[in-house]
């Protein structure tokens, strides 16, 4: 049964390293926040880097994928 499990996981691109970085992930959401002091507003500059950064990712990946 685990073995059959192993394979259907293999065969939807999940295994223990995904479920690992999703729970990784959570637990930060999750205490992060809890360890930051007063936060402040971005400035107008650095709104602008995530679209940008975000632009030469998708670029990347599109023109990898070919």
């Amino acid at each position: 049964m685990i073995v059959k499990m192993k394979q259907v996981a293999n065969e939807l691109g999940f295994g223990m390293g995904s479920v690992l970085a999703i729970v990784v992930v959570a637990l930060m959401l999750l205490f992060v926040p809890l360890m930051m002091g007063p936060v402040a507003p971005p400035s107008p500059s650095l709104i602008l880097v995530f679209p940008i950064v975000l632009l030469f990712v998708f670029l990347y990946l599109h023109f990898t994928s070919k």
